[in-house]
């Protein structure tokens, strides 16, 4: 890929990601890591270009596709074979034309908008953007996004978004005492409730999608209060039923082996470390008398010899 390709794609690619990430997720120089990310999300959504729905705009609605992550995707896929931004958003304008569907002319306005506020956003940030924490970026996002756009134009857009972010925001209440006394069963229920009003619309697609390393994740976070007054030997039993449930025999077994791998290593090296710190304490200790240039070059010694770095 040529520099002049690179002076668009990185550019175009990373402002997308920026409008689905909110503006305060750090992003990465290269292009391909920028967007790499984005099939990785927790929920896998539809690409555009598989719906055959007569409705696009109702697959939207339902979750069913993500559309500010579907247009960064688009963004990447025509990157290595276009020589600038303004084909590549043509060639997307001309891939939406060529859908099935009755709603396409009003996906094709929303896309122009959509490129109307990325590029305002990009040149014009709100003021001290950067030094804002993640709560104060979060409610500017929204509210530029709701300035622009409208409410109904902005849920469209950014409406699955919101929802994970609101979900995982109700996840951080299920950790307070108001939560953590209660039996396991009885915060499940009480989860599952918040979480089907808060996703609304999106519910039953992200129900239908929700990866089972989530579920797991969410199972074993609502019920460690009680698995914590366990016996070692009744916490492992559980996490271990926890993961069977979730993943089968074969994966929980590979899981719970690499687990000890895991922590096997990060015995060992804490127990380096140990071994370190105090042969440092010695060494200064016997050593007073060292000028300051000696005393950095024996640490260095005993730190190359012991940690091997």
């Amino acid at each position: 890929m040529n520099k002049k390709k690179l002076r668009w794609i990185i550019p175009a690619i990373i402002a997308g990601a920026l409008c689905y990430r909110l503006f305060f997720y750090s992003s990465s120089p290269a292009a391909k890591q920028a967007a790499g990310g984005i099939d990785s999300f927790p929920y896998p959504t539809d690409r555009l270009i598989e719906s055959n729905s007569d409705y696009l705009l109702k697959e939207i609605e339902a979750g069913r596709i993500d559309l500010a992550v579907e247009l960064v995707r688009l963004r990447r896929d025509c990157a290595d074979e276009v020589e600038s931004a303004a084909e590549c958003n043509e060639r997307i304008k001309q891939l939406i034309q060529n859908l099935p569907g009755k709603d396409k002319d009003r996906l094709l306005a929303i896309f122009d908008q959509y490129l109307q506020f990325e590029d305002r956003m990009r040149q014009n940030p709100p003021e001290n953007f950067a030094k804002l924490d993640y709560a104060q970026k979060y409610k500017l996002m929204k509210k530029a996004r709701r300035d622009f756009f409208g409410e109904e134009g902005a849920k469209l857009i950014f409406g699955l978004e919101e929802a994970r972010i609101a979900l995982q925001e109700e996840q951080q209440k299920f950790n307070t005492p108001e939560y953590t006394n209660l039996p396991t069963a009885e915060r499940m229920r009480l989860y599952e409730e918040r979480k089907k009003e808060t996703l609304g619309n999106y519910y039953q697609s992200m129900l239908e999608r929700e990866p089972p390393e989530i579920k797991y994740g969410t199972e074993l976070m609502l019920s460690q209060t009680e698995i914590a007054k366990m016996s070692e030997a009744d916490r492992a039993k559980a996490n271990y039923d926890l993961r069977v449930k979730y993943f089968g025999n074969v994966q929980a077994d590979r899981i719970t082996q690499e687990e000890k791998v895991q922590n096997q290593a990060f015995a060992e090296s804490n127990a380096k470390m140990d071994q370190f710190l105090n042969a440092e304490r010695d060494f200064i200790k016997n050593n007073a008398g060292l000028s300051e240039e000696d005393r950095r070059a024996g640490i260095e010694d005993l730190r190359k010899k012991i940690l091997g770095k």
